[in-house]
C-alpha cells in the first residue's frame, strides 16, 4: 500500500513539474487557421499551445447561444475548408468569458470553436481537453484521445493558469458534426480524482464510418444524445466510473458494443429513449444511486457481454490460440459478427452456464426496478427472463424429449400468449372473451331446445296473417282474440278484486291493480302497435291491385320485423349458451345435440382453464 503512494505521489509530483515546465504558446482562432493556411506541408502539427478567443479579430470563429434551445447561431454561415491533415498534441481552444460581453448591460454568451467547418483530411487531437466543435464534417478519420499523464498535464495547466474567475473550461463538445470516416474519441484517468471535473458532450451527430468508437473514464460527465449511428461496422460505446453517464435519444443501426462500469464515483446512469435496430452487448454494471434505464428500448436485443468470450472458452477450440496471439487477436475475435451469432442461437438458452448468467444478469435489472417502485419496466424485465426460460425449456425438450419436457415448454408459451407470464391477467379475459363468441357462433349454427319455442313463434306469426289476409277485421282485433284466454284471465282476476271490496283488506287490493295492470301492458301495447300500423282493412281478395301493393309492404315490414326479433333471439340463446358452457363446465343436460354437445364440453374444460389463470394472475398484480 504505501508503495502504491509514493509511486502515486511520485507520479503527480512529475507531472506537476512538467507543466511549469512547459511553455504554451497562445494564439487566437484568427492566428491559429492562419498558420493552417500557411503551411506549406500537407499536414500542419502543433503542440503546446492555447487557442485563446480574440473579440476583436475571432467574431467569425463564433456564435450566439440560446440558454433555453442550446441551439447555436453562427456568425460565419458558409463552410470553411481545411484541406490539411491535422495532427495536434496539448493543443486547448479557451472560450471567451461570456460574462465579458455585453449588450445594453445584458450578457451575450458565444460558442467559440471549431463551428462550420468541412476537414477534407484525418484531424488528430491529442491531450486536449477544453474543445467546441458544431456543424463541422469530417470527410476522413477524427482522434480525440488524451490519455492518463497527458490528462494530467492538460488539467493541471488548464486549472493553474487558465481558471480565471472560476470558470472552468475542461469541456468537450461535439455538436451537430459529420462524421464520414473513422471516429475515435478516448478520454481516460487513472490518476486524479479532481479530473472528475470534466465533460464530455457528444450530441446531435452522424456517424457514417467504418469504425465508431466513444470512451469516457473516470471523469466528470460523459454524454451522448441525439446521435444517429450509421457505421459500416459495428460501434463501441464505453462509459466507465465516470460521475454521471448520460446515453439518451441515440439511434444505432449496427449491433452496440455497450460498456458500462460504475464505481463508488458513480453518481448517475441514464440511458433512455435509444432506438437499437440490432443486438446490444452490454456490460454487467452496479446501479448508481441515481439510474434512469428503460427496459423496453432494447426490445428483446439485450445480450450479456462477458458470456460471449465464456462461451467462446467453453465451446471453441481456436479460443487458446486467440488468447496467445494477445490482446489485437482477441479484440478482431470481439467484432466477428458471426462468433455473436453462434453464441445467439447456441449459447445463450442451450449453455446451462451462460443462460444462468443471462437469467442472473436480468434478475439484477429486475430487483433494481422493483426496489424503485418502477413496475412496468420490472413486468417487461420478467417477461423477457421468461421468454429466455421458454428458449431453455424448448433446448431442454430437444435433447431429452419427454412428455414432462414438452408440457414445460408449452405451458411457458401459452402462459406467453394468454396471460403475458401472469403479469397481464386482461390477456387471459380478452381471449376468454374470444373464445365465447367463437363458441357461440357455431352453437348458432346448431338447433338446441331452447329455440323450440322460436319455431312455434314462426309457425304462429304465419297462421296470424293467414287470418288477417282472409278477413275484414284490424290486425290488432285478431290479435287481441288470439290473447283472448290470457286477457280473460286477467279481466276474471280484476273482478274478483272488485267483488270482494268488503271481503278483502283494502290495501291488498290497491297492490293488487298494478299487478294486473302489468299483465295486461303487453298485450295493450303490442295492440296499439298492430293498430296504428294497420294502413289498409278488408280481404286480400277484394283490394285493388295498388292497394295490393301497399299491403304486401305493410306485411313484409312486420314480417321483416319479427324475423330479426326471432334472429336477435337465437344469438342471445346462443351467447347465454356458450357464457354458460365456458363458465361452469356443464349443467345437467347440455341443451344441444350433435358435434356441438361435444365442443361445449372442450368450450367448458377452456373455461375452467382460462378463468383459472386470470384468477392466479390477478391474485398475483393485487399482490404485488
Amino acid at each position: 500500500m504505501k508503495k502504491n503512494l509514493l509511486l502515486l505521489s511520485m507520479l503527480l509530483c512529475a507531472a506537476l513539474g512538467y507543466t511549469q515546465e512547459l511553455n504554451f504558446k497562445e494564439y487566437s482562432y484568427t492566428e491559429f487557421f492562419q498558420l493552417i493556411e500557411e503551411e506549406q506541408d500537407t499536414v500542419f502539427e502543433l503542440k503546446d499551445a492555447i487557442i485563446r478567443f480574440n473579440k476583436e479579430t475571432d467574431s467569425i470563429y463564433a456564435g450566439t447561444f440560446n440558454l433555453f434551445t442550446l441551439e447555436i447561431s453562427p456568425f460565419r454561415k458558409e463552410q470553411l475548408i481545411i484541406e490539411k491533415e491535422l495532427n495536434l498534441n496539448n493543443i486547448q481552444f479557451i472560450p471567451y468569458d461570456a460574462t465579458k460581453i455585453e449588450e445594453n448591460s445584458i450578457p451575450k454568451p458565444l460558442a467559440v470553436g471549431f463551428i462550420n467547418i468541412t476537414f477534407s483530411k484525418s484531424v488528430k487531437l491529442n491531450n486536449t481537453i477544453s474543445l467546441f466543435i458544431y456543424n463541422s464534417t469530417f470527410n476522413q478519420s477524427f482522434l480525440l484521445s488524451s490519455l492518463d499523464e497527458e490528462l494530467l498535464h492538460a488539467h493541471s495547466f488548464l486549472e493553474n493558469h487558465i481558471n480565471e474567475n472560476g470558470y472552468s473550461y475542461q469541456d468537450i463538445t461535439l455538436q451537430q458534426n459529420t462524421f464520414l470516416g473513422n471516429f475515435r474519441l478516448d478520454i481516460s484517468n487513472y490518476l486524479n480524482d479532481d479530473l472528475t471535473k470534466i465533460i464530455v458532450d457528444v450530441i446531435d451527430n452522424e456517424f457514417n464510418g467504418n469504425y465508431t468508437y466513444g470512451r469516457g473514464k473516470q471523469i466528470g460527465s460523459f454524454n451522448f444524445e441525439k446521435n444517429n449511428y450509421k457505421s459500416i461496422t459495428r460501434p463501441r460505446l464505453v462509459s466507465e466510473n465516470n460521475r454521471t453517464t448520460t446515453i439518451e435519444n441515440n439511434y444505432f443501426n449496427k449491433w452496440l458494443d455497450l460498456f458500462i462500469g460504475t464505481d463508488f464515483h458513480s453518481e448517475r446512469l441514464t440511458i433512455v429513449k435509444n432506438i437499437f435496430e440490432k443486438k446490444i452487448l452490454l456490460s454487467e454494471f452496479v446501479f448508481p444511486r441515481e439510474t434512469n434505464i428503460d427496459w423496453n428500448q432494447w426490445k428483446d436485443n439485450l445480450v450479456l457481454r462477458s458470456q460471449i468470450f465464456q462461451f467462446d472458452v467453453l465451446t471453441t477450440s481456436k479460443m487458446d490460440s486467440v488468447i496467445k496471439q494477445g490482446f489485437d487477436a482477441h479484440q478482431e475475435w470481439i467484432k466477428s459478427s458471426e462468433r455473436i451469432e453462434n453464441y445467439i442461437n447456441n449459447g445463450q438458452s442451450k449453455i446451462k452456464e451462460c443462460y444462468l448468467a443471462e437469467i442472473k444478469f436480468r434478475f439484477n435489472f429486475y430487483n433494481h426496478y422493483k426496489n424503485n417502485y418502477d413496475l412496468e419496466n420490472a413486468n417487461s424485465v420478467y417477461a423477457d427472463i421468461k421468454d429466455l426460460e421458454t428458449k431453455w425449456f424448448e433446448h431442454l425438450y430437444e435433447t431429452n424429449p419427454t412428455f414432462k419436457t414438452f408440457f414445460k415448454w408449452r405451458i411457458n408459451q401459452f402462459l406467453k400468449v394468454f396471460s403475458g407470464y401472469g403479469k397481464e391477467p386482461e390477456r387471459a379475459i380478452i381471449f376468454s372473451m374470444y373464445v365465447i363468441l367463437i363458441f357461440a357462433f357455431i352453437y348458432l349454427l346448431f338447433p338446441n331446445s331452447w329455440d323450440s319455442l322460436g319455431k312455434k313463434r314462426l309457425m304462429h306469426r304465419f297462421e296470424f296473417f293467414q287470418k288477417y289476409l282472409r278477413r275484414n277485421d284490424g290486425m290488432h282485433t285478431i290479435y287481441l282474440e288470439g290473447q283472448q284466454q290470457e286477457i280473460s284471465s286477467y279481466q276474471d282476476f280484476k273482478m274478483n278484486l272488485e267483488s270482494s271490496k268488503t271481503e278483502l283488506p283494502s290495501f291488498f287490493i290497491r297492490w293488487s291493480k298494478p299487478l294486473y295492470n302489468a299483465s295486461m301492458f303487453s298485450s295493450r301495447l303490442m295492440a296499439r302497435f298492430l293498430k296504428s300500423t294497420d294502413i289498409l282493412k278488408g280481404k286480400w281478395q277484394d283490394l285493388t291491385p295498388k292497394q295490393k301493393r301497399w299491403k304486401n309492404i305493410q306485411i313484409g315490414f312486420l314480417l321483416t320485423i319479427g324475423l330479426f326479433y326471432d334472429l336477435c333471439i337465437k344469438m342471445l340463446n346462443a351467447l347465454m349458451l356458450s357464457i354458460n358452457t365456458f363458465t361452469t363446465l356443464g349443467f345437467g343436460e347440455i341443451p344441444i345435440k350433435g358435434l356441438p354437445r361435444y365442443l361445449a364440453i372442450i368450450q367448458g374444460f377452456i373455461g375452467w382453464f382460462m378463468l383459472t389463470i386470470f384468477s392466479v394472475s390477478l391474485i398475483s398484480q393485487l399482490l404485488n
